[in-house]
């Protein structure tokens, strides 16, 4: 709609439709990528032998620690001597680890850059709070301050916020909280 050469900016009720519209489109988004890659992870990796192999270097761990806490000499020797094996053991958690994450990584940059093509560096989710307040520097890193409504946030941000937090929620629902 155009009156006397300018363009109509858009209703407050429009901007907060498109807002709700791009917040839970990117959450979609986090949400299933973290279910494809737990899913993933529990078709390529052996999670009993790699949560078995966690409980096995925590209590190395917690062994070395005592050890070297008390100075005994022949627990601190038993130890060491049973160190290149746990060392050998965690570069086999890793490589099990890295596994699904070989697989998904391009798929996962491509709809990274296509998200972020469609969205910029335009806010997809306002936050009920405005954080700048206490933070300061947050405006133009995160996202911006939206008069009136709180912080809108970026794409990025607002898809960190979601895949970390879902992320862990379907990982335990999968019984993939690793200890």
């Amino acid at each position: 709609m155009v009156k006397c050469g300018r363009t109509a900016r858009p209703r407050r009720r429009e901007i907060i439709m498109d807002l709700w519209v791009s917040a839970v489109l990117v959450t979609l988004v986090s949400v299933l990528i973290a279910a494809v890659s737990t899913v993933a992870t529990m078709k390529l990796v052996d999670t009993k032998k790699l949560k078995s192999d966690m409980e096995e270097v925590k209590e190395w761990q917690r062994k070395f620690k005592i050890a070297r806490e008390t100075k005994d000499p022949q627990a601190l020797q038993e130890v060491i001597d049973s160190q290149s094996r746990i060392m050998q053991i965690q570069t086999s958690m890793m490589g099990a680890q890295c596994k699904p994450q070989l697989i998904f990584y391009i798929p996962f940059l491509i709809i990274w850059a296509v998200l972020n093509s469609v969205f910029g560096a335009s806010p997809v989710a306002i936050l009920p709070f405005n954080p700048q307040k206490a933070l300061p520097f947050l405006e133009g890193y995160l996202g911006v301050s939206v008069p009136g409504s709180g912080f809108g946030l970026y794409f990025w941000s607002w898809y960190m916020l979601t895949a970390f937090g879902l992320g862990t929620l379907i990982r335990k629902a999968f019984n993939l909280g690793f200890p």
